[in-house]
């Protein structure tokens, strides 16, 4: 992976930036050693009703109207790991007290099975894996997920102290009044129309952790088709909100120059405001600064730190730009120094021949 340029060590002076960073550096950590298929075969539950297969078990629930259980493990660790496999998923009261409300999945990270020399080895199903792991922003384990139907988050749990279903439900309930709000705002925006429903998912959107609005992406859609004139003036909003999970789903996809695109394309929407246009030029910068340094590159990243400044020079945003852009322009001239350099070495032999002919 490329070492932190200075694009990175700023993002967190920038809310949409830094957005973007955490999903696409988790994207590149994660994604390292294998390409990703979009293919998803199904798999049964086991006894108790738990998955090993995301798909499979968000199917199940869409199918049932039950919210979801993710778990995540990495069986090798032990401790909490195990106990959450055996002594609460593999209780004997486990489907009795919790398979009422809930469909349940486990993953397990452990590093035997994304061993090709592991008997068990299965590279599709490791690639879901790994997809999910980046989509829901797995960084520990044990850590747990509760889940609508849909895979919107409703809340995460990543401290996992319990010996068995009971204390696990208790841990639940104990965050069961922000579940009910989540879940009555999502009635509420089923049940509502035009713009009520705008503001009912935008409502949804900034309760949503930042770590967890890709799986809105199809809620977010929803404002630009029902606003078409920007009445609400969301639209803007949710114009960067989708071009961010694009610019996600290009690194799902390996295909990370494809991402600086995402950004570029809202720039052609009247609905943008100024700050949101200097956003979409600063995601772009910082994007292009993360595929590779060179000369190339560099004169793209100042195109878009200039076009950002000149929307409005003032802005705070538009600072940072510049001293970013001094920064670039200094890099800039020593790529093509080094370059020039290069060029002459490898014309000198060229030059010597000739005279020898």
């Amino acid at each position: 992976m490329m070492k932190k340029n200075c694009f990175e060590k700023l993002a967190d002076k920038n809310r949409m930036a830094n957005k973007a960073a955490a999903l696409f550096v988790a994207a590149l950590a994660l994604l390292a050693a294998a390409a990703l298929c979009s293919c998803s075969k199904k798999s049964l539950p086991d006894a108790n009703g738990v998955y090993s297969d995301f798909d499979s078990a968000l199917s199940a629930a869409k199918k049932s109207g039950k919210k979801l259980l993710l778990f995540f493990t990495k069986l090798e660790d032990g401790g909490f790991n195990q106990t959450i496999a055996t002594d609460v998923l593999g209780a004997a009261d486990y489907k009795e007290i919790l398979g009422q409300e809930f469909e349940s999945c486990r993953i397990d990270y452990s590093r035997e099975r994304f061993s090709r020399k592991s008997e068990s080895f299965n590279e599709a199903q490791n690639d879901r894996d790994m997809r999910t792991a980046v989509i829901y922003g797995a960084e520990t384990t044990p850590a747990v997920y509760v889940l609508t139907k849909e895979g919107y988050v409703l809340m995460n749990i990543t401290y996992l102290p319990v010996k068995n279903p009971k204390e696990f439900f208790e841990v639940i309930q104990g965050d069961r009044e922000n579940i009910n709000a989540m879940e009555t705002l999502l009635s509420e925006i089923e049940s509502a129309k035009g713009l009520e429903r705008v503001k009912k998912i935008d409502e949804l959107y900034e309760k949503t952790s930042t770590n967890y609005r890709y799986q809105l992406r199809a809620l977010c859609d929803q404002v630009i088709k029902l606003d078409k004139k920007n009445n609400s003036g969301l639209v803007g909003k949710y114009l960067l909100a989708r071009a961010s999970t694009k610019a996600m789903d290009c690194y799902l996809r390996r295909e990370p120059e494809k991402a600086v695109e995402a950004y570029l394309e809202p720039l052609k929407s009247s609905f943008l405001s100024v700050e949101e246009k200097q956003r979409s030029y600063f995601a772009a910068a910082y994007i292009t600064g993360n595929n590779g340094q060179s000369v190339e590159n560099s004169k793209k990243i100042i195109g878009y730190l200039k076009s950002a400044i000149e929307l409005d020079e003032k802005s705070p945003l538009a600072e940072r730009c510049k001293f970013l852009l001094e920064r670039q322009e200094r890099i800039l001239a020593g790529q093509e120094e080094t370059a020039a350099k290069k060029a002459a070495e490898e014309a000198e032999p060229d030059a010597e021949n000739n005279a020898q002919e």
